[in-house]
């Protein structure tokens, strides 16, 4: 679905959205997360490519990491956490940045990847949203972490995903599908759409050249974009600002089957994201839940790499970022997703079953 606002009519809503919340007019003007044109653009056919001293490497293939995080991600050395990441044919590792310090960890390790043709995709975002009084509080929190992630890492970062699964934290209950604005909690929406704003501004304001990822989805939460891309929110009110993002970012696990046939209406979910948004699509988590019988089979099957690789010119895939890197449980992470055991060493067979796909399925 293709809108065709009116540039006059999108700017009139942000100032009048500035004047109600104390955002400065100029600050609505500057790309401060708004933007004027509410055309999506057109699809490219290509994927972007890191520059290299021996010529541009794709961004397809990439896997997350936590530096910011406790256990094997800060005891096991930048060289050999390198290292794994050439072997397995990642040129993408996507890290934290929640504030300073991890910003400052991330850049340190970002100079030392690009040696190698390794580039980070940085998810910026803060903590605590929910707990802030208003849409307002969160816009300056983000815009103030924006600033610090886009400053620190210019030149070293090209591309920043804001928040990380906002839906999930807006969303009513589990009970909801999240396809439609009134499975979303108004209040808590407009904090996280806030939060966007505030951190597209402060990163595009130090790091002009960024490329902007939304806040990752999953599942069949499109009531969540849709409702950004539109302007609009809950409550069913219309004229509010729009996030201008570059890439459309999702997230697929095991348990939620085919992402060309999910739930009961077997939705396409890359087909409705393409054509609803008109921008690239960057899977930046897929993986396999640690109770699956077969986890090795399920990350190069059809429901996740096999799928796709077949189809990633189709829907305009850029990237696909596999869950994760080390395994860490143990330290208070989400689980033991890992390639690699908690020590930062003793490989799974998942490693060697990723590494052989990647090494038989380059992209482009």
């Amino acid at each position: 679905m293709k809108r065709t606002t009116l540039v006059k009519a999108t700017l009139a809503a942000v100032f009048l959205f500035a004047s109600m919340t104390g955002f400065s007019a100029a600050a609505a003007t500057d790309r401060a997360g708004y933007h004027a044109n509410a055309d999506g653009g057109a699809l490219s056919d290509s994927t972007p490519t890191r520059p290299c001293e021996n010529g541009g490497k794709s961004v397809f293939y990439g896997v997350a990491g936590h530096l910011e995080q406790r256990g094997a991600y800060r005891t096991t050395a930048f060289d050999l956490q390198i290292s794994q990441l050439r072997e397995l044919g990642m040129s993408i590792y996507a890290q934290d940045v929640s504030n300073e310090q991890s910003a400052h960890r991330v850049a340190d390790f970002a100079a030392e990847a690009a040696k190698s043709c390794i580039g980070v995709l940085a998810l910026v975002t803060p903590f605590g949203q929910r707990k802030l009084k208003d849409e307002h509080a969160t816009y300056e929190q983000g815009y103030a972490l924006g600033k610090v992630a886009g400053r620190t890492l210019r030149g070293l970062v090209t591309y920043f995903q804001v928040g990380n699964e906002y839906d999930n934290w807006t969303i009513l209950g589990p009970d909801r599908s999240g396809m439609g604005p009134s499975d979303y909690d108004n209040t808590n929406f407009m904090k996280a759409r806030g939060s966007i704003l505030g951190l597209i501004r402060g990163i595009r304001e130090t790091n002009p050249d960024a490329k902007i990822l939304l806040t990752s989805t999953s599942w069949l939460h499109f009531g969540f974009v849709d409702m950004l891309f539109a302007g609009t929110q809950p409550d069913g009110s219309k004229g509010h600002p729009i996030p201008d993002w570059d890439v459309t970012a999702w997230h697929w696990y095991s348990e939620m089957g085919s992402i060309l046939a999910a739930g009961d209406h077997k939705v396409n979910v890359l087909e409705r994201l393409r054509d609803s948004y008109g921008k690239p699509i960057w899977i930046t988590e897929y993986g396999v839940r640690p109770t699956h019988s077969d986890p090795a089979a399920y990350l190069v099957g059809s429901d996740a790499l096999k799928g796709f690789t077949s189809v990633a010119k189709k829907y305009n895939i850029q990237n696909v970022t596999l869950y994760e890197l080390y395994d860490d449980q143990r330290y208070g992470g989400d689980g033991d997703y890992g390639l690699i055991r908690d020590d930062g060493k003793t490989r799974k067979p998942r490693f060697e079953a990723v590494r052989e796909f990647i090494k038989a399925n380059p992209m482009p």
